[in-house]
């Protein structure tokens, strides 16, 4: 068996002046295939720490948890002379300098491209923001739920009867951080070729427009505004959630016809194949409502377990619509290693939702806790910036680390 390799971003150096989701979520990656991620906090550290609205886990938020896993922290005040001077020489010693902060925020701190370019020709800078570095927005505050609804998501959710829904999981901030993460990598990948840095500006509103894809192409060459797609899809069927006799299950028997023709097999009711009104996807997307009116009252006959025995055997793309619980003990899921345990200081047991990158021959990478509050202060200044133990004492007792 051969020796494990080092982790793929061995020797990348980032540091992440990001707080909240979106910076912590991109850094998150870079940390998990193997960058050092050095998460630089204000004395009083990242707020998502103490987020009281959620879960909290030995007396910090669950959430903090969730993005910043195999980070180690330190506490700096910027604002303070000797604290910009000691980010500088830290700096000189990194690759990339990652932040989510509103515009003109590390400028007014001292930190732009520029002057960290003076101290590191090939130092990457990358900022997160609501809406980028300049426009109309730019100075507006920004959060996961605004983009969403700026971005034209919000409008594609949800029911027509129920209004626009947003999607919960974090999609405008999670959106700006893999961009991010994206970014530094091709940015680090054309350093090694030029040795030239680069300053990148990332918006959570382009992110969100990027993440619409064929939604813009359609609606810009047809001209009609989209509808709420539901539980389904305006130009497929069928492909949506129905509910069974016992619990709600998906179907997707679009594509290719002999899913369609699967589909009427595996109900037992074949004479749909035969009719006139259903013998193509667009005649389908057509008589939309007769056609699912059909299949309700076929599939509430007998529950999803009976039902997608029927529809597996007939090679039909369906599934169950799981709760959160049930898809991380899917044994899919299981198999793929997709969720990791570690344990906290205290002794609590918490899982992470795993970076979803595989090296071929490997076990799944390694996940250790998110660090406490300026836990490794001490040991990154001496390491990395050769401070004597005296005078990380004298800064602490200054107030401008923590």
């Amino acid at each position: 068996m051969n020796a494990r390799l080092p982790p793929m971003l061995a020797g990348l150096t980032v540091l992440d002046l990001s707080l909240f989701v979106a910076g912590p979520f991109g850094s998150m990656i870079l940390a998990d295939l193997g960058a050092e991620v050095i998460k630089i906090e204000p004395l009083e550290g990242d707020p998502v720490r103490d987020n009281h609205m959620g879960l909290q886990i030995e007396g910090e938020s669950a959430q903090f948890q969730s993005y910043n896993r195999n980070k180690r922290s330190i506490c700096i005040n910027l604002k303070s002379d000797l604290g910009r001077e000691l980010f500088l020489k830290l700096a000189k010693t990194a690759d990339v300098v990652y932040s989510n902060f509103r515009p003109g925020v590390m400028q007014r701190l001292g930190l732009s491209h520029n002057s960290l370019t003076a101290i590191h020709p090939g130092i990457i800078s990358v900022s997160i923001s609501a809406f980028g570095a300049d426009g109309p927005l730019a100075k507006n505050p920004g959060y996961d739920l605004i983009v969403q609804a700026l971005g034209g998501s919000m409008s594609l959710t949800g029911h027509a009867q129920t209004g626009p829904a947003h999607i919960p999981f974090h999609l405008g901030d999670i959106a700006g951080g893999l961009y991010g993460a994206i970014s530094i990598l091709a940015a680090v990948v054309e350093r090694n070729r030029t040795g030239r840095g680069r300053e990148l500006d990332i918006s959570l509103l382009d992110a969100q427009i990027a993440l619409l894809g064929d939604e813009v192409t359609n609606c810009a060459a047809s001209g009609r505004v989209p509808e709420q797609h539901g539980a389904g899809h305006p130009q497929l069927v069928p492909y949506r959630a129905f509910m069974t006799k016992n619990a709600p299950l998906v179907i997707a028997a679009v594509g290719v016809e002999k899913f369609w023709i699967g589909l009427t097999k595996a109900l037992e009711h074949s004479d749909l194949a035969d009719d006139p009104r259903f013998r193509s996807n667009a005649l389908r997307v057509t008589n939309r409502a007769d056609l699912e009116s059909v299949l309700e009252a076929i599939l509430r006959e007998h529950t999803r377990e009976h039902w997608l025995d029927r529809l597996n055997a007939f090679d039909v793309p369906a599934a169950p619509v799981l709760n959160v619980l049930e898809a991380i003990a899917h044994p899919q899921v299981a198999h793929s290693d997709a969720i990791a345990m570690t344990r906290l200081a205290g002794g609590t047991s918490v899982a992470y939702a795993r970076t979803p990158i595989r090296i071929t021959g490997e076990p799944a990478h390694a996940v250790i806790a998110a660090p406490r509050r300026g836990a490794h202060t001490r040991d990154v200044l001496i390491e990395r910036v050769g401070l004597a133990t005296q005078d990380v004492d004298k800064l602490i007792e200054a107030g401008v680390i923590r």
